[in-house]
C-alpha cells in the first residue's frame, strides 16, 4: 500500500473520449498508469495515441470521461494538473532564430524558475541531453535529431513528475537513440514517463508497461513481460519428415492445428500449435516408432510484431461487429 498522501496512480482515465466533429478519435479509453516507470503507448498511425496523450498533458480537454493526474482532477483543476506534466510533441516547438541556450532560458522563464535555478537546470540538462556543445547555434540550423534533444532538455527543465514524449526518437541516429533510451530509463526510475510510438522495438527496449491503442480504444494494457509471453505462448512447432503424417490420427491427437506441405526435395514440412507446451519429445518418440525419418524438429515463436498486428486486427473486427 502506498504511504498516506502519495497517489497510487500517476494517471487514471475512465471512459476518456474525444470527438473532432463527427470523428471519434478516442472512444471510452480506460488507463491506470503508475506514478513511476516507463509506459509505452503503441499503436498504428491514426490510432488515437497523440490525442490520448494530449488529453493527459492538458493540451486538449476530454469531451467525456474522468481524468486524474497524480490524484488531481484534471478536468476541474486543469492548471494544477498541467504543472505536474512535461510534454514534448512529435515536432519539438523550437524558435528557429534563438540559440539553444537562449531557447532554454526562455523555456525556464515560462516555467517560472528563478535565475539561479534556471542556470543549474540548463547546465545539467544541456550535458545530460548532449546539447551543450551546440549551445550557441540557432535552433533552426540544427538537424532533426539535435532539435529533438533540445526539446527533451526543455521539457525536463521544470523537473515534471510526469513526462510525456510523442515519437521522441524521430531523427536520432543509432548512437543518439541508445543514449536517449538510457535517459528515458533513468527518468522512469523516479517519475512516470509516457512514451508514444508506433515502433515496437523502441517501446520494448525501455518500457515496463505497454498499452496498445487501436481505433481510438485501449485494446490491451499489460506489463512488457506479459506481452513477450504472448509471443512464446503463440509458438508453432515444426518437423521435416521423409513422408506425410497428416493422415495419422494418433499423431494428429497430440498436434493441434497441424498443417503439412511437401517441399521441393520431396520431404514434408509439418507445422502445429504448441499451446505453450514443448511437444517435441512426444512427437519424436511417435515418429521414431513408425520408422519415419526426421531431419529437423524445432520451434518458432511468434514475433512481437505479429502479436501486435493480431491485437490490432482483432480490435478492428470487434469494432466492426
Amino acid at each position: 500500500m502506498a504511504p498516506e498522501g502519495v497517489p497510487t496512480d500517476g494517471v487514471c482515465a475512465r471512459g476518456l473520449t474525444k470527438w473532432f466533429g463527427g470523428l471519434c478519435a478516442v472512444r471510452s479509453a480506460d488507463l491506470r498508469l503508475p506514478p513511476a516507470g516507463v509506459v509505452g503507448l503503441l499503436g498504428p498511425n491514426g490510432a488515437g495515441k497523440t490525442t490520448t496523450i494530449r488529453m493527459i498533458a492538458g493540451v486538449l480537454p476530454p469531451d467525456e470521461g474522468e481524468l486524474t493526474v497524480l490524484g488531481i482532477d484534471a478536468r476541474r483543476h486543469g492548471a494544477r494538473a498541467r504543472e505536474l506534466v512535461g510534454y514534448l510533441p512529435e515536432s519539438a516547438p523550437l524558435y528557429p532564430e534563438l540559440t539553444v541556450h537562449e531557447y532554454l532560458r526562455f523555456r525556464a522563464g515560462i516555467a517560472g524558475l528563478s535565475p539561479s535555478t534556471a542556470r543549474r537546470a540548463i547546465d545539467e540538462l544541456s550535458q545530460r541531453c548532449d546539447v551543450a556543445r551546440f549551445a550557441h547555434r540557432c535552433c533552426g540550423a540544427l538537424s532533426k535529431g539535435m532539435q529533438q534533444r533540445v526539446g527533451v532538455a526543455a521539457t525536463l527543465l521544470a523537473d515534471p513528475r510526469i513526462v510525456i514524449l510523442d515519437e521522441p526518437s524521430v531523427g536520432l541516429d543509432p548512437g543518439q537513440t541508445l543514449a536517449f533510451r538510457e535517459l528515458v530509463r533513468q527518468l522512469g526510475s523516479t517519475r512516470l514517463v509516457v512514451l508514444s510510438s508506433h515502433l515496437l522495438s523502441e517501446v520494448e527496449s525501455v518500457c515496463t508497461e505497454l498499452a496498445v491503442i487501436a481505433g481510438g480504444r485501449v485494446v490491451a494494457h499489460e506489463s512488457i513481460d506479459r506481452f513477450r509471453a504472448r509471443a512464446t505462448s503463440g509458438a508453432r512447432l515444426f518437423a521435416e519428415t521423409d513422408r506425410a503424417i497428416a493422415g495419422d490420427a494418433e499423431l494428429r491427437s497430440i498436434c493441434s492445428g497441424l498443417s503439412e506441405r511437401m517441399l521441393d526435395d520431396g520431404w514434408y514440412r509439418i507445422e502445429f500449435a504448441s499451446g505453450g507446451e514443448d511437444l517435441r519429445p512426444a512427437l519424436a518418440t511417435k515418429l521414431a516408432a513408425r520408422g519415419i525419418r526426421v531431419r529437423a524438429l524445432g520451434s518458432a515463436s511468434a514475433s512481437l510484431e505479429s502479436v501486435f498486428v493480431e491485437m490490432v486486427k482483432r480490435s478492428a473486427s470487434e469494432g466492426a461487429a
